[in-house]
């Protein structure tokens, strides 16, 4: 039923979580390409029009294999209604340009920094971390500026943040001796020089630290790093979730805090932080038998008492629900934190992306709502910003036929009925979903429509008629309104969410 509605399908209706019509990103069509690992910041100026700029990995295929991802820039100024309409190239992979990260400074310049691989003359691979910058708001680019400093050892992914001053902060984690470490690095030149690479972790040789994120707290310019490292727990080791903080620039940096209170694993730590509060979150679980539960913690750092809260649960799923990644964090003008979560349907064996919010400094956290209305396929690693009215932006990595880049927020400016990109089909939109009514628009003739709701097997649940349909008593999920038309029976889905 699924691929056969597909050919007449039409957009999705806004769902009634608070977060619009989802809206693709890419531009890329190709059947041998596939996009990942994007990654979202949002630029400087008024709160009704501050630009958003996504970077993101577009792999060409031979088969299941990659054989050339480059790496590529999309851009709105409409709260995400829009983008581009094209897909702008910054790194042709030579032979890859992997694992983009980008952010913005407060003369509205814009960074990417990425993974560059390339071969030398005679044919050995080598691996760099690179960065670009644009002064005019993604038009052009820099020339790539190489980041780390050579050590003849294999590089994983890089992050990057900027501090009040303009300087540049990035971290990535590399493989000296076969071990991965955190190295990072600081430029005051807008990116063209770097700095010599700095340890982050303290992990001893032989235990492994991997970075998530980086970030500059506001007002104290500490610049910090959230990782995992590998530590002894009794007769195991484990992944714990640890937070590094430089309070000299990037100079030196303080032993590890330990995050979580797991007896089992801890991944995938983030941060964000304001003057007087540094907030982290990650996600595993105990070793109680039966397993637990996989959720996401946040822990909280009240800089002026220098003292760590307790962590606290930023999710309460039930048993049909599992946290799949814990979520990067924003903080928005108003100090609320906002969080973006991947969660699989267990039921259906689907990756959903979830949003939660926090007006404590993480101490408390809001019920999840689903961002996407689409809840059929799988949906990977989200990133969020906010803006300076409080409004949430989230991006991630949606799989269907290809894998493609896809938007959502919650600022009613970005919510379009039917956003612009897929008013190419050409059917005018019959069915409006508004809360808990379906509003089925009346046939131009006057004559009344027959019209069918089907479930997602293709079952009738409810004869619809002209006008506003009660749809409270219907669970929820995604339903196809199918209506018997003079030449042709269009169909459109229809997403109820609670």
């Amino acid at each position: 039923m699924k691929s056969a509605l597909l050919p007449v399908l039409l957009s999705a209706t806004v769902a009634l979580a608070g977060f619009g019509p989802a809206v693709r990103v890419d531009h890329e069509n190709l059947p041998n390409h596939m996009c990942y690992q994007c990654a979202m910041t949002i630029g400087a100026g008024a709160p009704s029009g501050q630009p958003l700029y996504v970077v993101f990995e577009d792999d060409s295929m031979v088969g299941p294999a990659s054989v050339r991802p480059d790496i590529m820039f999309q851009k709105s100024t409409d709260a995400g209604r829009t983008w581009l309409p094209t897909d702008l190239l910054i790194r042709r992979g030579a032979p890859r340009a992997e694992y983009p990260d980008i952010t913005t400074d407060s003369d509205g310049n814009v960074y990417i920094v990425y993974k560059d691989v390339y071969d030398d003359t005679a044919g050995a691979g080598h691996s760099q971390v690179s960065c670009v910058f644009s002064s005019d708001g993604g038009a052009t680019w820099s020339a790539p500026a190489r980041v780390d400093d050579s050590m003849n050892a294999g590089i994983g992914w890089a992050q990057i943040a900027a501090d009040s001053a303009g300087n540049l902060f990035v971290a990535w984690n590399q493989f000296p001796g076969g071990f991965s470490h955190v190295y990072s690095s600081v430029s005051t030149d807008k990116g063209a020089t770097w700095s010599p690479r700095v340890r982050v972790d303290d992990t001893l040789t032989d235990e492994e630290c991997y970075h998530e994120e980086v970030f500059v707290q506001p007002g104290t310019n500490h610049y910090l790093v959230a990782g995992y490292t590998y530590r002894w727990v009794g007769s195991h080791i484990r992944p714990c979730a640890y937070l590094y903080r430089s309070t000299d620039h990037g100079q030196t940096f303080q032993p590890g805090v330990q995050l979580d209170t797991f007896n089992d694993d801890a991944f995938d730590p983030h941060v964000v932080a304001d003057r007087d509060h540094i907030i982290c979150d990650y996600f595993g679980s105990g070793r109680n038998v039966p397993a637990d539960t996989i959720i996401a913690e946040a822990r909280t750092f009240y800089t002026q008492a220098d003292t760590w809260g307790t962590p606290c649960p930023v999710t309460s799923l039930d048993s049909l629900h599992e946290l799949y990644y814990s979520g990067t964090l924003a903080l928005s003008g108003d100090g609320r934190v906002h969080t973006a979560l991947m969660v699989e349907d267990t039921a259906l064996f689907y990756y959903n992306i979830y949003y939660a919010s926090s007006s404590d400094h993480g101490v408390t956290w809001s019920d999840i709502e689903l961002v996407q209305e689409d809840t059929t396929g799988d949906d990977f690693y989200p990133d969020i910003v906010t803006d300076m009215a409080g409004h949430a932006y989230v991006v991630w990595q949606h799989v269907g036929i290809r894998s493609e880049i896809w938007f959502s927020t919650n600022n009613p400016a970005g919510i379009a009925e039917e956003p612009m990109q897929q008013r190419s089909i050409g059917v005018q939109p019959s069915a409006t979903m508004i809360r808990n009514v379906l509003l089925l628009t009346e046939a131009s003739s006057h004559k009344p429509q027959a019209a069918s709701l089907l479930d997602i097997s293709g079952r009738q649940v409810m004869a619809l008629k002209p006008g506003a349909n009660d749809v409270r008593a219907l669970a929820p999920g995604v339903y196809f309104v199918r209506e018997a038309q003079a030449q042709a029976e269009a169909v459109r889905k229809i997403v109820v969410t609670r």
